[in-house]
């Protein structure tokens, strides 16, 4: 098991750190470097920049430091080379303490050792290898039963106006996971406010947010841990039918286990409701799709998979190289930032005919989402389930859903873009 260490900052110093770095996306983008511009979150996102990055060549140098690509060739290139991990070589993963004193360095910004959103990409692989015989790509839908008893919890009490992410998606994506896992009762109704706090990591690995919200996001991980620790620890005195039980019987050490539920929690949660509200975002807004998914329900699965390569719930990979590295005809040096743009990358023209069209009927399209072998790909499967039985559910239970005001976007979401209000009507 890798454990992590963390040299305390204060308050002072992070809040002077995350606004330091605020200020270098906004001068740095307002002097036109597009990757500033896009971590600043001034309402570009990582789609609408890709053009405008990839005429800069297949991988470029932000002013920022790193080296930035959104060109679909160098992008799958760059998530399958083994010399890019996470962290700095030999650093460990005592990031925010380089941040703080070398501020040039922009690849972790906000302290994340709570979480397990920056290890290694040895210690993912090691994980997943616990992870798989129960939740992994070929298992997962072993527990669909049990995630369309939960999503029928929160679909059918639904009234006729409410919102998508706060009354739908949110509450949904926390009481699925905790039915898999096997959470008790009290302990699932705080995941349904617990793990909206913890859906800005991902976003905060890059992108400053206020000091307040890192707080809550402090806070919200370290509750998490004891919520999966305290699971871990039951069922170990008494197993039952659930996933938290069945890693538990492989034989692996209880911190593995413990280390496993946060990443569905910290990560999967995340991509899960993201994957889900961008499904029913791109469905209405497509009203062919929607009514050919209302018809046939079991179309779920391919509006799933094509909200992942149109609408990626991690539009943005960060990795850095551990020895030098040449690649679309640059020189990457050791320690040296690199950034896949995922989402802009999968609308590269040279991925597919028509990539800016959202079309579940696709087939053999590029998608480089939930790929590269980090927490993405190791949570994904039970994500990939859940988002997948959700629009199902809302395509069988709710054939009249339409939007019902503006939708509004969390700020300071480059990674995510994750969509924080949209009221939803059932109405005819």
């Amino acid at each position: 098991m890798t454990t992590t260490t963390m040299t305390p900052v204060s308050e002072s110093e992070l809040g002077r750190h995350l606004l330091t770095i605020r200020g270098f996306h906004f001068v740095l983008g307002a002097l036109g470097d597009p990757y500033a511009r896009l971590l600043h979150g001034d309402g570009d996102g990582t789609d609408a920049i890709g053009d405008e990055i990839r005429q800069r060549g297949p991988l470029y140098r932000s002013e920022l430091g790193p080296w930035v690509t959104a060109d679909a060739e160098v992008a799958a290139a760059l998530l399958r080379e083994p010399r890019l991990d996470t962290g700095h070589p030999g650093a460990g993963q005592d990031h925010v303490r380089e941040n703080l004193w070398e501020t040039w360095r922009t690849c972790h910004v906000t302290p994340l050792s709570g979480t397990p959103l920056t290890l290694p990409l040895a210690e993912y692989a090691r994980l997943a290898r616990l992870n798989d015989p129960v939740l992994g790509p070929r298992v997962a839908g072993s527990w669909r039963a049990d995630v369309r008893r939960a999503l029928s919890t929160v679909l059918d009490p639904l009234g006729p106006r409410f919102d998508l992410v706060t009354d739908l998606a949110g509450p949904a994506v926390a009481a699925a996971l905790a039915a898999v896992l096997g959470f008790p009762d009290p302990a699932a109704a705080e995941l349904a406010t617990l793990l909206p706090r913890l859906g800005v990591a991902p976003d905060s690995v890059l992108c400053p947010p206020r000091l307040p919200v890192a707080g809550e996001l402090a806070e919200a991980a370290a509750r998490a841990r004891e919520l999966a620790r305290d699971l871990v620890e039951e069922r170990a005195a008494g197993p039952r039918d659930d996933a938290v039980s069945a890693l538990l019987a492989t034989g692996h050490d209880r911190a593995d286990v413990t280390q496993v539920c946060l990443l569905h929690l910290v990560a999967g949660a995340g991509i899960a409701t993201a994957t889900l509200s961008g499904a029913v975002v791109a469905l209405l807004g497509h009203p062919d799709r929607w009514a050919a998914l209302r018809q046939d329900p079991g179309l779920a699965a391919d509006a799933v998979e094509e909200t992942l390569r149109w609408a990626p719930p991690v539009r943005i990979v960060s990795r850095i190289a551990q020895e030098p590295i040449a690649i679309a005809g640059q020189e990457i040096d050791a320690d040296d930032h690199v950034v896949i743009l995922v989402g802009a990358a999968n609308r590269d023209p040279s991925a597919g005919p028509d990539p800016d069209r959202f079309d579940p009927a696709r087939k053999n399209a590029l998608n480089l989402s939930l790929t590269g072998g980090g927490y993405e790909e190791l949570v994904a499967p039970l994500a990939r389930l859940i988002a997948t039985e959700a629009v199902r559910g809302v395509a069988t239970r709710l054939p009249g859903l339409r939007t019902d005001g503006a939708l509004l976007r969390r700020m300071r979401s480059p990674v995510v873009q994750a969509v924080l209000k949209l009221p939803m009507s059932t109405g005819g």
